[in-house]
């Protein structure tokens, strides 16, 4: 995977940021769907445990998909 900066023809910073932003925003639907009544600053904590990047490593090992 290369980045912008690397000055090559092709790089994945896009896709990154388009796949950051659809994972956030899938994680925050779900989490007020199941909390509806809760203070949005909980579902915001819930929010950032979940798309952590420890949270996405370990879940992404124990699936195998490194």
């Amino acid at each position: 995977m290369t980045a912008k900066s690397c000055n090559e023809n092709f790089h994945y910073e896009s896709l990154e940021t388009l796949g950051d932003s659809f994972l956030k925003y899938a994680v925050s639907q779900q989490l007020f769907h199941m909390y509806e009544n809760q203070h949005e600053g909980l579902l915001s904590v819930k929010r950032e445990k979940i798309i952590s990047n420890a949270s996405l490593c370990k879940l992404g090992c124990g699936s195998g998909l490194t």
